[in-house]
């Protein structure tokens, strides 16, 4: 996926974009909800390996602080911010985006980039609220059901690895549920709560739809790195996913907030 792990928006059937091109435009679409430029900060909740943040940085000059509870992910986003000549710019620390260890007003904007479905979503929320200044805005994405259960399909659980006894997010034994899933409806309540102020709830799922299908012709393009970098077969990722097409009942949200 080109070091983002998040879905790709493509403009329509005709749109031939690979999935790396689409991944960035998804990037890209929400840095321009976050409205930063040159002397702001961004929070990158869930930053992964770091090419998001990077991204930000690099379009809009603002500096950005990426966080994660990978410390793994850390140093590999650390070691690419140095090799991308911004290690002044962007920084990573391993830390849980639902406890943030900064003080209150610390970001003119926060980015949470398809990770809030791992967390909970109130608390997330709360935190954010916190850190941001007045006038500071959220964008993110979160995956919804397309069907009328409230539980993450079993497909999604099967693409994403849970089984019983897996390590939850929080590092706890026991729990299948490594991600959760809610409806659309639900988010004007969550940023109300939070004392958040809706921007925009807007579905994009026809648009995302095509990530999984542009995944594994990458997978079978890149057959031999995949499989001596991440130690599974080709096979072993589609038979993970054989109960049905990985995104069959999962939408995709891009939601705009701010603090007043």
């Amino acid at each position: 996926m080109g070091d983002n792990f998040h879905f790709g928006y493509w403009d329509g059937p005709s749109d031939t974009a690979t999935i790396d091109e689409a991944t960035d435009r998804f990037t890209d679409m929400l840095t321009e909800r976050l409205r930063v430029g040159p002397g702001d900060r961004v929070l990158d909740l869930g930053c992964g390996v770091g090419k998001p943040a990077l991204r930000i940085a690099a379009r809009t000059g603002a500096s950005v602080v990426g966080v994660t509870i990978n410390a793994r992910h850390v140093e590999l986003a650390t070691e690419r911010a140095r090799a991308e000549g911004r290690a002044d710019q962007v920084s990573f620390r391993h830390a849980d985006a639902m406890d943030l260890p900064f003080e209150d007003g610390s970001f003119d904007a926060v980015l949470a980039f398809e990770s809030i479905i791992h967390m909970d979503r109130p608390t997330v929320l709360r935190e954010v609220e916190r850190v941001l200044v007045p006038g500071g805005r959220l964008a993110l994405t979160d995956l919804t059901p397309l069907t009328d259960e409230s539980n993450t399909p079993k497909s999604f659980r099967s693409l994403m690895g849970a089984s019983p006894g897996d390590e939850s997010p929080s590092g706890q034994g026991g729990d299948p549920d490594i991600a959760t899933l809610i409806s659309a409806g639900a988010w004007p309540g969550l940023l109300s709560d939070a004392s958040l102020t809706l921007d925009e709830l807007n579905d994009v799922t026809e648009h995302t739809q095509g990530t999984f299908i542009r995944l594994f012709e990458n997978f079978f393009k890149y057959r031999r790195e995949f499989e001596r970098e991440h130690g599974i077969t080709v096979e072993q990722v589609l038979d993970s996913a054989k109960s049905g097409a990985p995104t069959d009942g999962v939408g995709c949200l891009v939601v705009a907030a701010h603090k007043p």
